[in-house]
This record gives structure tokens, C-alpha cells and sequence, in this order.
């Protein structure tokens, strides 16, 4: 059970990722709240996240309805294959959706990226996107689906000293995002294999699987 997601948002694509923001499940129920890159974040465009203006008047059930929006509907026919993709298969929680398949839409630049540093870390599975490709310019063709890759932690990074970069042989081709970072520590080892690539001309997405 997925409990933290974190909201990141950035201007547009290629440029830096803010974390704005933090969904927090508990027994009690759900709450959100708004972190220190939100102020950073509205400097660079962002007014605040949609319904959520007044973050500290809505109670759980009102936050639920707002996330659920983001959430796949049951009525969309590729559902099914959407959720195979994200590897969340069987998962009806709306919560774990969020986290699971990140909430994206093309009509923003919003991504919900879900702490997956739990005590359940056995049966970790998840799927994310590297980070970093429009500055490393990979051409076509160079990582393919299947591919197995490899990740280095990078302590002396100047952006984040928990970066996880990520590597083809000896060449660089991205980075795991923030949050999702949080499960590259030196006492497990985790497999990283491509799951899917987007490219035109250029590697434009690289969609990893991230299992234990």
C-alpha cells in the first residue's frame, strides 16, 4: 500500500522538476499540503495545483474526489492494457493507481510520483520514466526495449546528492526521478529493464521496470 505521493511539476519539458507538494494517507484518511519547491515552483509560472487553492479547507473526501480525476476511468476500453503497462494489474485502490501510474495528462505538466520506501519492499514493482534526456541528446535506436540496464548512485551530484544515474554499458542515459530515487539504497539490488522507449530522431522517454 502505497502511503506518500508526492506532486512534481515543471514549466515544460526539459526543464527542472519541482516537488510541490505532498498527498499523505493515514488511518484517519487522506491530507495534502504543499512543500517549500511550491513558492520556487510559482516563480516559474505555476499558480497552484487545480482545486486545490485552499489546500487546508478541504477535507478527505473532497482531496479524494480532486486525485480520483486523475486516475484512469473504468470506462476508457484500454484500460486494461494501460494498467498492464504501469504494472498495476488487479489494483483497484484509487490511491495506489495514483502512485502506480504517475497521473500524467497531456494538458499539464504534473506528475504523481509515489514513495515506494515501504516496509513492504519484498514484492517491489514499479514503472517510471528516466529523468535527464533531453540534455544527454541519446540518438534513435541506441537503447531498446528488453534492454538491461545499470544505475550508480551520484553522492557529488550537484542538483541532488541522492541522484541515481542510469547506464547502458559505460554511457549514461538518464536518471531516476526524484522520489522515486528514495529505493536505490547500497543494501538492495534492483533490476532495471526498458520497457518501453518514445523517439523521433532522438530518445524522447525511456520507461524502465524497477524490481526487486
Amino acid at each position: 500500500m502505497i502511503r506518500n505521493i508526492f506532486i512534481a511539476w515543471r514549466s515544460k519539458s526539459g526543464e527542472r522538476r519541482y516537488i510541490i507538494a505532498r498527498i499523505k494517507r493515514t488511518a484517519s484518511g487522506i491530507s495534502f499540503e504543499y512543500m517549500a519547491d511550491f513558492e520556487k515552483a510559482k516563480k516559474g509560472g505555476l499558480d497552484f495545483f487545480f482545486g486545490f487553492k485552499d489546500e487546508k479547507k478541504l477535507n478527505s473526501t473532497e482531496i479524494y474526489n480532486l486525485l480520483s480525476l486523475r486516475v484512469i476511468s473504468k470506462d476508457r476500453p484500454d484500460r486494461n492494457e494501460f494498467l498492464k503497462f504501469w504494472e498495476a494489474e488487479g489494483v483497484d485502490d484509487t490511491f495506489d493507481l495514483l502512485g502506480l501510474t504517475q497521473g500524467k495528462s497531456p494538458t499539464d505538466n504534473f506528475e504523481f510520483l509515489a514513495d515506494f520506501l515501504t516496509e513492504d519492499t519484498k514484492k517491489l514493482t514499479f514503472v517510471t520514466d528516466l529523468a535527464g534526456l533531453s540534455h544527454l541528446q541519446l540518438k534513435s535506436g541506441f537503447v531498446k526495449k528488453g534492454d538491461i540496464l545499470s544505475y550508480k548512485h551520484e553522492k557529488n551530484n550537484e542538483y541532488d546528492n541522492k541522484a541515481i544515474a542510469v547506464y547502458k554499458g559505460e554511457s549514461k542515459v538518464g536518471y531516476i526521478k526524484k522520489i522515486h530515487n528514495k529505493v536505490f539504497d547500497m543494501k538492495r539490488k534492483l533490476k532495471l529493464t526498458v520497457k518501453a522507449i518514445d523517439e523521433n530522431g532522438v530518445t524522447k522517454q525511456i520507461y524502465i521496470k524497477v524490481e526487486k
